[in-house]
């Protein structure tokens, strides 16, 4: 998850405008972390399956995610005391869709967080060619889960550590494949490799704009900057859409420069892409310390979505739209209920979804995690039509503009997906139906 990587903060606190608060670039800094971390280290590898006419997917779903930072950027001022993504929906159209954009969010979080297991367990399969089978995947997979649980458990400052540990390693990978990468890029294999499927355009484009916008899942934390920025009204939109079209940058050179390294058939079948251009290009030593840097910051990113998505569901159960069991007990430090309940859904789902190549399962989970992504910004989208009744001309317009762009930018993507992941998000989705009216009724 790119975003998967980072937690959606609550708003900040308001800070006097000469004290502690921050102006375009440092906002645009943290409109870019919230989208950086471990959710690219396989995304070539599902991408590399349709070749590299997916850089028109990239295009696609930059389009999309700036779209929709647009929304949340109107959100922050229209619904200012909104906390996270459901409120800013409850806000607007009520807290049935609240609640069902809190459950999309939090299976998002724990389905997302599977696939930086793959992450992990691919890492590993690079580095030790005899893990690199199914059953040894799946066995890694689920150990990086429940070492992601037992640091949780221990409490918020293991997280921290590991968290701090592993965070200047993370883009490691990314950026020597996205600078040093291009002296050994080659034109004739990325030529090679457009279309080997020989898709039409709307096929190839479609899902591959599906599968890339899972580098952008997060966006929505732009929004938790206002309360730090000083003059929001202009730097959080600015912020908003630079953070975002950067971050763009990074992956579509990223993932560019792979394509012209490895071919699109070896590209389909890697379980550490980076650490395997890394090899072609500068040797095995190297490729060898990508795969570790891979291995460690996908493991500190989980460690860190473990801990977010325990919080997430008991916050929710404290502010009435969880059930009372996920509800915090005095003096509790983490949550085991909650920490066992992410194990074991992400344990099973794991084992439900495991295939042949990791590439195949990373895409099925990438995407369910975007398509309930892109189910709660549809709902953010008409939160803020609702909500722009309170803006004066030219600005309810825009403000109403952009949430119907971000909406059918939303909706394309979705209709993009494969059956059997819409089949799938329609059980959360169903799920939250039942609980509201459950929470109702009490």
């Amino acid at each position: 998850m790119a975003a998967t990587d980072t937690a959606e903060l609550p708003p900040p606190p308001a800070v006097s405008a000469h004290h502690g608060s921050v102006g375009l670039f440092g906002a645009t800094a943290l409109v870019a972390g919230s989208m950086v971390g471990s959710g690219i280290y396989l995304l070539p590898v599902t991408l590399g399956a349709i070749g590299s006419i997916s850089i028109l997917g990239w295009i696609a779903a930059t389009t999309a995610a700036l779209a929709i930072a647009g929304v949340f950027a109107w959100l922050a001022g229209v619904a200012p005391q909104a906390k996270g993504l459901p409120g800013y929906v409850e806000a607007g159209i009520g807290p049935f869709f609240g609640v069902q954009t809190a459950v999309a969010y939090w299976t998002t979080c724990w389905v997302g967080t599977i696939a930086i297991a793959l992450a992990v367990a691919g890492a590993a399969g690079y580095l030790v060619p005899a893990l690199a089978g199914a059953g040894p995947r799946l066995a890694i997979t689920l150990a990086s889960i429940w070492l992601g649980v037992a640091a949780a458990w221990i409490g918020p400052r293991s997280v921290a550590r590991v968290e701090g540990l592993t965070l200047a390693l993370g883009l490691l990978p990314v950026i020597i494949a996205a600078t040093l990468g291009w002296f050994a890029f080659h034109p004739t294999i990325f030529l090679a490799s457009w279309n080997p499927q020989g898709l039409s355009l709307r096929a190839a484009v479609g899902p591959s704009a599906l599968n890339a916008f899972w580098a952008f899942l997060g966006v929505e934390c732009a929004a938790a900057t206002a309360g730090v920025v000083r003059n929001p009204t202009r730097n959080v939109p600015r912020a908003s859409l630079i953070g975002v079209a950067a971050v763009a940058a990074l992956y579509i050179g990223a993932c560019s420069v792979l394509m012209g390294i490895l071919p699109a058939t070896a590209l389909a079948k890697s379980t550490a892409p980076f650490a395997e251009a890394g090899q072609a290009t500068l040797g095995l030593g190297l490729a060898s310390v990508i795969a570790v840097c891979a291995l460690l910051r996908a493991q500190g990113c989980l460690t860190g979505w473990t801990l977010v998505i325990s919080e997430t569901s008991r916050s929710g159960a404290d502010a009435g739209v969880f059930p009372p069991v996920f509800r915090t007990r005095p003096g509790e430090r983490a949550s085991p209920v909650n920490l066992l309940t992410a194990g074991g859904l992400m344990s099973l789902v794991a084992v439900g979804t495991a295939t042949p190549t990791l590439g195949q399962q990373f895409g099925v989970l990438a995407n369910i995690s975007v398509i309930l992504s892109l189910y709660a910004y549809s709902l953010a989208g008409g939160s803020l039509i609702r909500l722009s009744g309170a803006l004066i001309g030219g600005r309810r317009l825009a403000a109403r503009m952009t949430a119907l762009f971000a909406i059918g930018c939303s909706l394309a993507l979705i209709a993009s997906a494969r059956p059997l992941e819409l089949a799938f998000c329609l059980i959360p989705l169903t799920a939250a139906a039942l609980l509201y009216l459950w929470l109702r009724r009490r």
